[in-house]
């Protein structure tokens, strides 16, 4: 059994949390991170850095006046223009403002140096401008390669503990809250899933659901890329040290039965369809009073029409079939029922029909569709839900190490 890395966001840490949870089967690593979109902890790496970016504040730039400009003037301020005297010695007046005729014509070397001088200033606040930029940015990208490079021997560390625990990273599988899928992939998983159809194709293509433009290929990325160009450098870090497969083998005979586990009620109904569930329902036939399976026409092939026959011969029990034209009719589908059941969803869809759920129903959600799970929590009715994304959240080691004395 390989080994599963549960990654979930837990608030308030400084560094990443590692939890190994040695159970029967297969090893379970959980791994706590305080991580957004563009921030690793404390440590923002898109947008204008804050107080987190090391490094000092730049010196305003200075434009020292020339002596012919004013000794009055201070430093960082550029003086204001004297005015220019007129010809005849007298008055302020600007040569601008001088008439025509031979005034004006007097007055003509006065106004070139005038305009020379407007124009060297000019040149010279522009230079300040320009120098200051140019000093901030270089201090920013200096920053920034700083705080990279700490997130990437935090990001080394940590795989570092998890290759320690696993003792073989190729055969760690990776699950992933949604709230971390964006941040760590770069693009959070698709909203309904599509059903048991999409999963199974995406398992057997080898395609990854989570794909994005920095995830998968751009193993290489860093380096061909100049890091202060890098819109998402998160993502990037994460590929090149955790470079693991998500797990999807959802619909595998161990874990349905992990979810059957739970099943507490004695009234059944199936959504959808999975290769490995058939032999899961004979197990658990002797709980059972009623089956309900729901599935869409597509799904309903010689195979199944077979197996509710020899269910019927061999355990007495008749399973009520309901085709659906898709499963975009699931949506309108209401599920009246007279007792509380157990809620078998091989869908994964986000959007269900709830309401008509009885009270104490317990939902078991094969595929972990965390939406689906607010959805039903936000109607506020007595309604269990239970997926293996809670299970491997809650779970605790079988047993602790004795204490020596």
């Amino acid at each position: 059994m390989d080994t599963i890395l549960y990654i979930y966001k837990k608030r308030d840490l400084e560094r990443p949390r590692t939890e190994p949870v040695g159970l029967k089967t297969y090893l379970l690593i959980r791994i706590g991170l305080d991580v957004e979109e563009g921030r690793w902890f404390d440590k923002r790496l898109e947008g204008k850095p804050g107080r987190d970016l090391p490094g000092e504040k730049p010196a305003e730039a200075v434009v020292r006046p020339n002596a012919s400009e004013g000794k009055t003037a201070q430093a960082g301020q550029i003086p204001a223009a004297a005015a220019v005297r007129g010809p005849d010695g007298k008055g302020d007046c600007p040569p601008e403002e001088y008439p025509n005729g031979i005034m004006g014509i007097l007055a003509r070397p006065w106004r070139k140096l005038r305009l020379k001088q407007k124009e060297r200033k000019r040149q010279r606040r522009e230079q300040a401008r320009r120098l200051a930029e140019e000093q901030e940015e270089a201090r920013l990208r200096a920053c920034r390669e700083q705080l990279i490079g700490r997130v990437e021997e935090e990001m080394k560390r940590l795989a570092g503990e998890v290759a320690e625990l696993a003792g073989d990273m190729e055969s760690c599988l990776c699950v992933y809250e949604d709230s971390l899928r964006k941040a760590l992939l770069g693009a959070p998983m698709a909203k309904g899933a599509g059903g048991l159809g999409q999963w199974e194709e995406s398992r057997e293509s080898g395609q990854n659901l989570s794909d994005a433009p920095l995830y998968g290929d751009e193993v290489g990325y860093l380096e061909r890329q100049p890091r202060e160009k890098t819109k998402s450098i998160l993502p990037v870090l994460w590929q090149k040290y955790f470079p693991l497969e998500e797990f999807r083998d959802y619909t595998g005979r161990y874990w349905i039965e992990q979810l059957f586990r739970r099943a507490e009620r004695s009234h059944f109904i199936l959504l959808g369809k999975a290769a490995e569930v058939f032999p899961v329902i004979e197990a658990y036939a002797g709980r059972m009073k009623s089956l309900r399976w729901i599935l869409t026409e597509a799904e309903y092939d010689r195979e199944l029409a077979d197996f509710v026959e020899d269910f019927y011969t061999e355990y007495g029990l008749a399973i009520e079939l309901q085709l659906l034209e898709d499963w975009a009719a699931l949506k309108r589908l209401r599920f009246f029922c007279r007792e509380a059941v157990n809620m078998v969803d091989f869908t994964g869809e986000n959007c269900m029909a709830v309401l008509t759920v009885p009270e104490g129903s317990i939902w078991l959600d094969m595929f972990s569709v965390e939406e689906k799970k607010r959805r039903i929590l936000a109607r506020e009715k007595k309604v269990a839900y239970i997926s293996m994304k809670d299970i491997w959240k809650i779970v605790q080691k079988r047993c602790n190490c004795p204490i020596l004395p």
